[in-house]
């Protein structure tokens, strides 16, 4: 699920535990949530978007991307990897989270995510739910919550920038 905020050129990709009831806010620019979105949708452009010149790369050299992987989680950022092979061998591939969802999307391949990366970004929904209660009854709106969100992207702390946008997702339902 993607979720755009109007005043912001930032997004927030929802990824989901299938063995559990988790979720994981990544966020990504526009750019990236586009290609998600024209991905989603079986959107054909008239020129090859850059996730489908990796793919026309993996085809033209008879590899197969066999897995992403969600592998760490530092200084607010997603670190992935591309499992790629020839078929006899696995290379991996450092890629940005985002690029590498694309790709697994256009591909149908499986994202995995290591256990701690899970653990120490995931929440469930319950939980956050109690969160943005309390903060509701403290009487932040929305426009305080998204000056602040803006703060929060001009310092780069994507963090916090993670939790006021639950927050403002929750008020705006």
């Amino acid at each position: 699920m993607l979720q755009g905020f109007t005043d912001t050129t930032m997004f927030v990709l929802m990824l989901y535990d299938p063995m559990g009831d988790k979720k994981v806010p990544v966020m990504i620019g526009e750019h990236e949530a586009e290609m998600i979105i024209l991905e989603q949708e079986q959107h054909k452009a008239r020129r090859p978007m850059t996730y489908q010149l990796i793919v026309s790369i993996l085809d033209a050299f008879q590899l197969t991307l066999k897995l992403v992987r969600i592998d760490r989680f530092e200084e607010g950022i997603f670190y992935a990897t591309l499992v790629v092979s020839d078929g006899f061998n696995d290379k991996e591939i450092d890629a940005r989270a985002s690029d590498a969802v694309v790709l697994a999307l256009h591909l149908s391949v499986d994202i995995e995510m290591a256990q701690t990366v899970l653990d120490e970004t995931g929440f469930t929904p319950q939980n956050n739910d109690i969160e943005l209660g309390a903060t509701l009854s403290q009487g932040e709106s929305i426009e305080e919550l998204e000056e602040e969100l803006r703060i929060c992207e001009e310092k780069e702390d994507y963090e916090r920038a993670e939790e006021i946008m639950k927050k403002i997702e929750k008020l705006k339902k």
